[in-house]
């Protein structure tokens, strides 16, 4: 069964509420983290516009989220591919900020999270 699939980098999955319906999990690290009682899951969410100054942002490119409540979201592992660009970037400086004890990681499920960037992002005044 798919839901036992260890995450591995480069895996796509669907995802529990994903709207529009082709949005997709992308696998790009996973980390065992020091004093964390589980793995970090550092993920792309793709296809899922979010408001960003009137141009939508179609791929976030870094989201960290425990293992366990990535494994609640996603529903089916579609297979392998490439991990979008901007992850590494992103996972870098989330790295950074983590290990200097000023980065945590989402503990809500990536539909909730694609909710939250939208509402947040959606609410800030449109640049003229």
């Amino acid at each position: 069964m798919a839901q036992d699939e260890p995450f591995k980098p480069g895996q796509t999955w669907t995802y529990r509420g994903a709207t529009p319906v082709s949005s997709r999990v992308i696998i790009g690290a996973v980390d065992n983290l020091e004093g964390e009682d589980q793995p970090v899951v550092s993920i792309s969410v793709t296809d899922a516009p979010i408001p960003n100054d009137g141009k939508p942002l179609q791929t976030v490119p870094h989201l960290p989220i425990a293992a366990n409540v990535l494994r609640e979201s996603v529903v089916e592992l579609e297979g392998t591919g490439t991990i979008p660009d901007g992850f590494g970037h992103g996972y870098g400086l989330w790295r950074q900020a983590y290990d200097s004890g000023k980065g945590g990681y989402f503990t809500i499920s990536v539909e909730e999270i694609v909710g939250l960037l939208r509402s947040q992002l959606g609410q800030q005044p449109v640049a003229k």
